[in-house]
């Protein structure tokens, strides 16, 4: 059961990190707006000034080191899921 739910806390996980819409729906203040609209945010401010192109790429990378840092973590569940149903008795 392991498996399973690491799989389903870890698409849940991922899902919440790059929500989008509602966000930017739900939310009137940039101080508050999480890593993907502050993203945008900076990258539409680019054009302008394009020093924060190089900020905005760097953000990207930081972005996902939390998301890597689970998947890292969280990976020996999944190994030990796909070997439990290959072995016959």
């Amino acid at each position: 059961m392991t498996p399973v739910l690491v799989t389903v806390f870890l698409f849940q996980f991922v899902g919440i990190w790059n929500n989008y819409l509602l966000p930017l729906v739900m939310l009137s203040t940039e101080s508050l707006y999480p890593i993907t609209l502050g993203l945008t945010t900076w990258q539409s401010a680019s054009r302008l000034t394009p020093v924060l192109l190089q900020t905005t790429i760097g953000g990207a990378f930081v972005s996902v080191i939390p998301l890597a840092i689970a998947m890292i973590v969280l990976q020996r569940f999944w190994r030990g899921g796909l070997t439990e149903g290959a072995v016959k008795e």
